[in-house]
């Protein structure tokens, strides 16, 4: 929800930033067909007439643009689409969902076409039509005499556009807030290492087998697999690192004891919960730092002695003064089936991810196999490369060994589990937003650049008598140059100030999804600052330079 109603947002801002270019375009409009304007009032015509028509123009460019908008928001669901449904093959999910326009939606887009005319344009059209008949009928080409410095600055064109640099600082920054996490995601150290690993996901729940039988036949798939040439470890899990489904169990040490004070310190914490199999951790790259990997007898036996596997994080929260090795956990809840409650830690290993949500690994324990089987499994094949290709090649081999084991095995993926990495859901949906807030900033940064080139390229002409007469009497062409490009950086100067406001602002509200960035994060605000300076100043330029250009005999003879 809170997803959705931050797009709807952006959204909103980038139709507010459309709207404002729209209101500039009509003021402009306005002003020069303000003596064509006075003519037909002096002739007789109303000013509702008049306002009807210049609604009515504006209505034409914001039908047109929603038209364009929705062929390109068409084009836009359907890779959205794409890439979703993409996603959700890989983890065995189909869904059907039709993303094509309906009358509904086109209601909505003709409704808000409407509404962006008559709230943004029925201001420029009123003010249009409150001419001066005498002034206006005997205005030249350019600007009134008696516009002063501050007028200059700040008229209303330009505080539209000053409004539109704002907005698209906001949007810029929350892109740049996004591509953050998303870069460090791509670059995170997830603790352990996926090259060289293939993964083969089978759920024995889906045949008639008892599950005894089924771990026998894990066992001997693992020990077929660990005689393929290449093979250096095979491991055996109930969960896969960055996968979407997790399991988690609430231990504590067994000497401590729970406090009905609810101000007492918890002496318990959660853990990811997984069954593995010797081999686990050398398939998956994770070093085992003290103690020894669970024993075959101890993983084939589900009676068997209790004993458990934590990571470095856990046994720093459980014993944070003792070698974890040796020590005793419970878990919090008595398993329901009456097992023991008792488990002797036998080894610590390194702490390593499972998802990218979290900014620390979450904490992990591991049981023997047969303690922990569920039917679903995770078969992990180390090879002596880290070639991606390379592994890749290994499916048919390993596939048609697992094939002529049991043609009814119940198999579902088999990919290098770099390939499953990259197509993570949580590492899909941080890309997506950086994606989609970087084209809600892209765009926005156009239409910024479009609306100061058009104010600015509009201002020259409306000035080009006064600047030819600043040239007759002696001024320097690249003075004339220097005072527009000046005002330009004036305007882009405070409406960056303002930006930079709304741009913490933002940064707050997205503090909550954005991952292992800060929300007024100093990288982002002065990348996104600089390049919207860059490119406003880079659109003063070229109305700047044709201002310098200005012939004087040739302005001076405009009427």
């Amino acid at each position: 929800t809170l997803i959705g109603t931050l797009l709807m947002a952006m959204a909103g801002a980038v139709l507010l930033i459309a709207c404002l270019n729209l209101a500039n375009m009509m003021l402009a409009r306005g002003t020069a067909r303000s003596k064509e304007i006075a003519l037909r009032i002096a002739l007789g015509a109303s000013r509702w007439r008049i306002i009807r028509q210049l609604l009515c123009e504006g209505l034409l460019l914001a039908i047109s643009g929603g038209v364009v908008g929705l062929i390109f928001s068409i084009w836009c669901d359907n890779l959205l689409l794409h890439s979703l449904t993409t996603l959700l093959n890989n983890v065995n999910f189909s869904f059907i969902v039709d993303l094509s326009p309906d009358a509904a939606v086109l209601a909505v887009t003709f409704l808000f076409c409407l509404l962006a005319t008559v709230l943004f344009g029925l201001g420029p059209a009123v003010k249009a039509t409150r001419t001066d008949l005498v002034n206006d009928l005997k205005q030249q080409v350019g600007e009134p005499a008696r516009i002063g410095r501050f007028n200059r600055l700040f008229a209303p064109r330009h505080i539209l556009v000053m409004a539109q640099i704002a907005l698209s600082l906001m949007l810029l920054f929350a892109a740049g807030l996004f591509f953050r996490g998303a870069l460090k995601a791509a670059g995170l150290n997830p603790g352990f290492v996926a090259a060289g690993d293939l993964i083969a996901e089978m759920d024995f729940t889906l045949v008639k087998q008892e599950p005894a039988d089924a771990r026998r036949d894990i066992f001997k798939i693992a020990q077929r697999a660990r005689e393929l040439p290449g093979v250096t470890a095979v491991g055996v899990a109930t969960m896969l690192p960055y996968n979407n489904f997790t399991s988690s169990r609430r231990i504590m040490p067994t000497r401590a004891t729970l406090s009905n004070d609810p101000k007492a310190p918890d002496p318990g914490a959660t853990a990811l919960y997984t069954a593995s199999t010797p081999g686990y951790f050398d398939a998956i790259g994770v070093k085992i730092l003290r103690g020894r990997d669970f024993t075959e007898a101890e993983c084939q036996d589900r009676d068997g002695r209790r004993v458990a596997i934590i990571d470095e994080e856990m046994a720093k929260k459980l014993f944070p003064n003792e070698d974890a090795v040796g020590q005793h956990v419970r878990y919090t809840i008595p398993p329901k089936d009456g097992s023991p409650n008792d488990m002797e830690i036998i080894g610590v290993v390194g702490a390593h991810r499972h998802d990218v949500q979290n900014d620390t690994p979450r904490t992990r324990l591991f049981v023997p196999f047969a303690q922990g089987y569920s039917g679903d499994v995770v078969l992990h094949v180390r090879f002596n490369t880290l070639d991606r290709q390379k592994v890749a090649g290994m499916i048919p081999t390993l596939r048609s060994t697992l094939r002529q084991m049991d043609p009814n095995l119940p198999l579902l993926i088999m990919a290098p589990w770099v390939d499953l990495m990259e197509r993570s859901v949580s590492l899909w949906i941080i890309r997506l937003g950086a994606t989609l807030f970087g084209a809600f900033g892209a765009i926005a940064l156009f239409l910024a650049v479009v609306g100061v080139y058009g104010v600015k390229a509009y201002v020259v002409a409306c000035r080009t008598r006064e600047i030819g007469i600043r040239i007759a009497l002696g001024a320097h062409r690249k003075d004339v140059f220097a005072l527009i490009m000046r005002q330009g950086a004036i305007q882009t100067a405070l409406a960056v100030g303002v930006g930079l406001l709304l741009s913490l602002g933002a940064g707050r509200v997205l503090s909550q999804i954005l991952y292992q960035v800060s929300p007024s994060d100093p990288f982002a605000l002065i990348c996104s600052s600089f390049l919207l300076s860059v490119a406003a100043l880079l659109a003063c330029f070229l109305p700047a330079r044709r201002a310098m250009r200005v012939n004087p005999i040739t302005a001076l003879r405009m009427e």
